[in-house]
């Protein structure tokens, strides 16, 4: 005979289902979290955009920059119109503008040495003709008799120095800019 299996009895009637809550969501962030996060981003963001801008500026402000020779052009017109009443003025700007040109555009150190000194350094250069050095030391002797013994110039003699200034720096730009002749033979 089989057995029988025991039969269970019913269940007791258990809680109602009616009032019972779906679950609770908790966000995986608290909101003070989130507004850090915001915070971050937009300072991320800010120094990014900083960045960038400085990047453009630098670049902007490196293509900017003049030729020396178109410098120093430049700094002899404005000395010119700048000093009519200031001789030593004139001659202090006036050789500190062709001494800046040599310094900045040929690589000859030329600033804080004496007069003979410059000159001394450009006979190691074949940067100017003999001409052309003569022309300057005139410039300079000139230009120290004004700085140092006052000596006074007249509207035809500032003219022109400013003209022989000129012509050095258009001079020295067109011997660099000419083949040499050694050269264009090979």
């Amino acid at each position: 005979m089989p057995a029988q299996t025991p039969q269970l009895p019913d269940l007791p009637p258990g809680p109602s289902l009616d009032h019972v809550r779906g679950p609770i969501e908790i966000p995986p962030y608290e909101p003070w979290q989130i507004g850090v996060m915001v915070a971050l981003g937009v300072i991320a963001l800010g120094l990014l955009l900083w960045g960038i801008a400085h990047f453009i500026r630098a670049r902007k402000n490196r293509a900017a920059q003049l030729q020396p020779h178109t410098t120093a052009l430049a700094e002899l017109k404005t000395t010119a119109e700048c000093t009519a009443g200031d001789d030593e003025r004139f001659a202090v700007l006036s050789s500190l503008a062709l001494r800046r040109y040599f310094e900045t555009g040929k690589g000859i150190a030329t600033l804080g040495r004496t007069t003979l000194e410059f000159l001394k350094a450009l006979e190691s250069h074949a940067l100017l003709n003999t001409e052309a050095r003569a022309s300057l030391a005139t410039f300079l002797e000139h230009c120290d008799r004004v700085k140092f013994a006052q000596a006074s110039l007249t509207e035809d003699e500032r003219n022109a120095l400013t003209e022989s200034a000129i012509k050095l720096i258009r001079q020295s730009e067109q011997r660099a800019v000419a083949p040499r002749p050694e050269i264009a033979q090979t």
